[in-house]
């Protein structure tokens, strides 16, 4: 413990609050716009968003220098995180619901923390690993608080709980990769990158599929708000996520950006009048206690 939080670990609970606003402006707008389409019009405001940033950092020459071995990661990182794990969390949303396939998914930061140590070989730490979990558990416990029984089918939910599990083990090892990949790159320029890469190769799974990007058929209101939680989220929250990824290290980045739920709970109760329960409390406490071990 310090002090006071490192510039890293301001970044990492910066870009969780971030992504909270982000994700209550995107309520709004879940049964109006398809996922698809929604990311597509996210990662292309995020790419505008860095790309206007991109004549105030280093020479855009500097690409010239960057290996292909981290080239090949940082693709693999996109195609591994952002585009098969969060198809296979919005699958999984289908399948089981958003409730439990938050709670599963949330388990993401042990995934970052056991691929930080393997292919890195970033030491365990008993107090860190501690925190983890107490994060992990504090998350579950938000996400499932609306306390539904289980009536899905057996097949449906057996699909559902392996998509979401996937869905945490691909951006553990996504956010692992990031570490190397960005070795030779600044944040502006990484994310210059990586959201056109996410935004085409979402384009191009849904032409493939046989659906059609139909961008005019909807209300620019919605439109507009779709991408301004692109800017928010994929671009600022992007932004400090990799900042931090750089002074921290990635799991535990991925820990302190995970209690994203806590800020969007304590933002539903003041703004949208959600209920406190005593299972709200306890993931809280679970969270801040767990931040509290990390930090």
């Amino acid at each position: 413990m310090h002090d006071l939080i490192s510039y890293g670990e301001f970044l990492g609970l910066t870009s969780a609050l971030v992504i909270a606003v982000s994700g209550l402006l995107i309520r709004t707008q879940s049964y109006k716009v398809p996922p698809v389409i929604m990311n597509t019009v996210r990662c292309l405001a995020a790419t505008a968003f860095f790309w206007m940033l991109l004549p105030f950092g280093r020479p855009l020459t500097d690409l010239l220098l960057v290996p292909g071995k981290e080239w090949a990661l940082l693709l693999g990182a996109v195609m591994i995180g952002p585009v098969t794990g969060e198809t296979s969390y919005l699958r999984a949303i289908r399948e089981i619901g958003l409730s439990r396939t938050m709670a599963l998914a949330g388990t993401y930061p042990l995934a970052t923390l056991l691929f930080d140590h393997l292919l890195l070989g970033a030491p365990f730490q008993p107090s860190f690993l501690l925190g983890s979990i107490l994060v992990v558990l504090g998350v579950v416990a938000l996400a499932t608080r609306s306390g539904r029984p289980v009536t899905d089918p057996r097949g449906r939910l057996l699909l559902g709980v392996s998509l979401s599990l996937l869905a945490a083990t691909l951006w553990g090892l996504s956010t692992v990769l990031l570490k190397p990949a960005i070795a030779h790159l600044t944040v502006v320029q990484a994310n210059s990158i990586r959201m056109p890469q996410v935004a085409l190769v979402l384009f191009l799974v849904y032409r493939i599929t046989g659906h059609r990007m139909e961008f005019t058929k909807l209300a620019p209101r919605s439109l507009l708000i779709v991408a301004t939680t692109g800017v928010l989220s994929m671009g600022l929250g992007s932004f400090m996520f990799l900042s931090a990824l750089e002074e921290i290290g990635p799991a535990k980045t991925a820990t302190l950006t995970s209690i994203s739920p806590v800020f969007g709970l304590i933002l539903a109760i003041f703004l949208l009048k959600e209920q406190v329960t005593v299972q709200v409390v306890l993931g809280v406490v679970l969270c801040v206690t767990g931040v509290w071990f990390v930090l």
